[in-house]
């Protein structure tokens, strides 16, 4: 068996999404916190930019929460068939926060700008902090 790591890396566009569309979804608060998260205005995402972030979010994921990394090992050696339409911006971003709501916070304030606040500052080249990274660039093209 491959780690994880290797098997994050390796996923296509579309399974990396649905691997955070199903880890989003799974946590029982998510449905009804989504109305919220896609209320936001937000920077619009290309499909390469949506599943970059969707790798770099299940590789932190992956390193920070071993009970998340099993799941995600489980539904990788076990894949469920589903019906997923490719994920929209608005979900990859609001699954994306909803996921890591312990880590990272953001936030407009009210000159328009958009503010990353990292609550537990990851070590250095990590997958959080390369993650962390990812996002605060989309959000300053977004500016």
């Amino acid at each position: 068996m491959r780690p994880l790591a290797n098997q994050l890396t390796t996923l296509s566009d579309r399974e990396a999404l649905q691997l955070l569309q199903t880890l989003a979804q799974a946590d029982i608060d998510y449905p009804q916190q989504t109305q919220v998260l896609t209320g936001v205005d937000e920077p619009i995402l290309n499909p390469q930019q949506q599943a970059e972030l969707a790798r770099a979010t299940l590789a932190a994921i992956a390193e920070q929460n071993p009970q998340q990394a099993a799941t995600m090992r489980a539904l990788l050696d076990n894949p469920v068939p589903q019906r997923f339409d490719g994920g929209t911006t608005v979900f990859t971003l609001a699954a994306v926060i909803w996921l890591l709501r312990t880590h990272i916070k953001i936030e407009r304030n009210e000159n328009g700008q958009w503010t990353v606040l990292i609550e537990n500052k990851p070590p250095k080249n990590s997958p959080l902090d390369q993650l962390i990274e990812k996002i605060k660039a989309i959000f300053e093209q977004a500016s």
